[in-house]
């Protein structure tokens, strides 16, 4: 369980971003976090830094909110690890699946 330790410990990096919702949001919100954090990640590495998003900090949500101060009536979406990707370290890639086994084309 290496990886949750490290996940825990946001993989080393200086930075985490803790990304919140208001929590009369619907799922169409959500999905639009999602998004708006895509593009925060993608502008991360156009300044040179790397990311990951973390939903496990969702588990600390208590914690989290108590720490950085978060009004009740918001909910934890999750946590953004930023900073240097480390170079002499094994990474770890795990498989995806073919884009055919995950999307259907319907009308094409």
């Amino acid at each position: 369980m290496k990886i949750a330790a490290l996940n825990s410990e946001a993989f080393g990096a200086p930075v985490v971003l803790f990304c919140y919702l208001d929590r009369t949001m619907g799922p169409g919100q959500w999905g639009d976090a999602g998004m708006y954090l895509q593009t925060v990640m993608l502008l991360l590495r156009a300044e040179g830094l790397h990311s990951c998003p973390q939903v496990m900090w969702t588990m600390y949500r208590k914690t989290v909110s108590r720490i950085v101060g978060a009004d009740d009536r918001l909910a934890l979406f999750c946590g953004v690890s930023v900073g240097f990707e480390k170079e002499d370290v094994p990474r770890l890639r795990t498989e995806r699946a073919e884009m055919t086994e995950t999307v259907s084309f319907i009308g094409a």
